[in-house]
């Protein structure tokens, strides 16, 4: 006999991240899966249950602390013995995945199909337990809701789906609860264009029945749900991967303009605007509380966990500076005034005072020596409270600003709601830009409302960022490395970085150059010397363009599972 565990959905959704339990199917359950979907409370309950899926597997220090930017060349993570350093040193494998995911979200998918299956009757089951069939309002708006919940409930199916083959490539679609254990054990691997297929038949199935917002709505319980926007955005995204080199070699040119038309279709929907604190936009809320860039969020529980492990180590609160900023990342922001890279002439970049005149994401994303922090400048440099010589100190003379609470005090262990951002607005100009690019060409507008050098611009010349805008006239490839790297600083840190150098195919470049770091000397007179070196090696082999399957699915499917390439 199965069981479900419905307590979870009990409370609003934005504080499911302390319910690991939730995940379990068989124990501590209040009921049996044939009491669950009953009547309206239940089933809204176990609908609910689904998003559970979405914590741990997304956001912050979620892989023994660190951040999955630490396995790029993003950063680097202070502690030497953490295990996302097997994708540095190309020590992991099908046995031992730091970031084995393919169980918790086929846990989620199965969760979404009992759901989906189990409601379909969903009126008739509400009428039935309705104590006083007179009150129609009631039961209209029950009604309702799980019309919207079973329509959120396919999106978050799908997002599953692209979670496991942005990783692994083409996997098993179970899109039902029927299949015996050894059909599920042994079904094969559906090619990666089929899941994508699937993927965005699910959205655009679903994209009917959404609601448009969850803003305003009537009960804290509701914020944090899925919309139109979501679907939307989730369907651009995967149609951007299904484009890109490593799943699209023979450059079919009709896959770009598909996810281009997909990521317009959010930008038509003139719901969502850039926010105009970048900063801020990290720390003001999940969506629900009127937040124009995000367009879905998860949020957890008050915490200060993310803060103890980053805030700098020479501060009495007792920071860890677990996430090291490289230098790779520092040299991207551009010149303020220019708009140049640092390395080109003629940029305004001066070594002896590198932070100067720089992009502002790089001062609201990272710290940097002698910026003023919690009351104090930070001090990096050889010998300084932050500096080398320090348990747990940076390893790249920088540490991590963007998602932190600066104003926590941790000896008062006082603490704050944090929102990890799955979907914004910023994202969905980049990827329009992008497929625009490949597509038609950088200012081509093919009948849309703007080129992709104008959704390039807007993302920066956000208020408080006002980066000089593109050039005109840049070719195509000129065009494709500049939106590349305003990914780059745009979404930093936020788990991007990792797979778009994959998608893109030049991991084998990026992940197999060194980590760099900035080396800070205090002299006399209070001036710093700046010399970059190297902080680690990194080491990136072909195969690690995927993930492997888990080892044990493999075995269990007796050859109907077919591992990735070289694993």
């Amino acid at each position: 006999m199965k069981y479900i565990k419905i307590i979870c959905g009990l409370l609003m959704i934005a504080t499911l991240a302390g319910c690991s339990k939730f995940l379990d199917r068989e124990i501590e359950s209040n009921y049996k899966e044939e009491d669950v979907f009953v009547n309206y409370d239940r089933i809204q309950q176990a609908g609910f249950g689904v998003y559970a899926f979405l914590y741990n597997r997304f956001g912050f220090s979620r892989i023994q602390n660190a951040m999955l930017a630490s396995a790029s060349d993003e950063a680097d993570h202070a502690e030497p013995t953490a295990d996302i350093h097997k994708f540095n040193t190309g020590t992991w494998n099908a046995v031992s995945n730091p970031e084995d995911c393919w169980a918790h979200f086929y846990q989620g998918i199965r969760r979404a199909n009992l759901f989906l299956e189990k409601s379909v009757d969903y009126k008739q089951i509400i009428y039935r337990d309705t104590t006083d069939p007179a009150n129609k309002a009631t039961y209209e708006a029950n009604v309702q809701d799980i019309a919207w919940l079973r329509a959120e409930v396919r999106v978050l199916r799908a997002l599953y789906y692209f979670e496991l083959i942005k990783r692994y490539g083409g996997v098993p679609i179970v899109d039902r609860t029927s299949y015996t254990d050894e059909e599920l054990t042994q079904k094969p691997r559906s090619t990666f264009d089929s899941c994508v297929n699937y993927i965005v038949r699910e959205c655009d199935e679903a994209f009917p029945e959404l609601k448009d917002t969850w803003v305003g709505f009537s009960s804290e319980k509701w914020r944090g749900r899925i919309t139109k926007g979501v679907a939307l955005a989730l369907k651009a995204r995967t149609l951007l991967y299904a484009a890109s080199p490593l799943h699209n070699p023979s450059n079919d040119l009709s896959k770009w303009a598909a996810a281009a038309e997909a990521a317009h279709k959010v930008i038509e929907l003139g719901r969502y605007a850039l926010h105009n604190n970048y900063q801020g936009l990290f720390r003001l809320g999940n969506g629900a509380d009127g937040n124009p860039e995000v367009i879905f969020a998860i949020q957890a529980g008050a915490s200060n966990t993310f803060e103890r492990l980053n805030y700098p180590v020479g501060y009495t609160q007792g920071g860890q500076g677990s996430t090291s900023p490289s230098q790779n990342l520092v040299d991207a922001y551009e010149m303020k005034t220019t708009g140049m890279m640092i390395n080109e002439p003629g940029s305004g970049y001066d070594p002896a005072n590198p932070y100067a005149n720089r992009d502002p994401r790089l001062g609201y994303s990272i710290l940097t020596n002698n910026v003023t922090f919690k009351g104090r400048p930070v001090e990096p440099w050889v010998g300084g409270l932050d500096g080398l010589g320090k348990l747990r100190a940076t390893t790249t003379g920088y540490y991590l600003r963007k998602f932190v609470d600066e104003s926590l005090n941790l000896e008062q262990n006082t603490s704050s709601v944090h929102v990890w951002i799955l979907f914004r607005y910023a994202e969905v100009l980049l990827n329009y830009a992008e497929a625009m690019n490949e597509a038609y060409g950088p200012e081509v507008t093919q009948g849309y409302s703007m080129t992709a050098k104008m959704a390039v611009d807007l993302v920066r010349q956000r208020p408080g960022v006002a980066m000089p805008v593109l050039p005109p006239g840049l070719s195509q490839e000129e065009m494709r490395e500049r939106i590349r790297n305003e990914r780059r600083v745009e979404l930093a840190f936020e788990e991007h970085r990792f797979f778009d150098v994959r998608r893109w195919k030049i991991a084998s470049i990026t992940e197999n150059m060194p980590i760099m770091a900035m080396r800070i000397e205090k002299k006399s007179d209070g001036t710093f010397d700046y010399k970059v070196v190297k902080a680690e090696d990194r080491i990136f082999y072909n195969k690690m363009y995927l993930y492997p399957i888990p080892e044990v699915e493999v075995l269990k499917s007796k050859g109907a599972l077919q591992q990735n390439p070289e694993w």
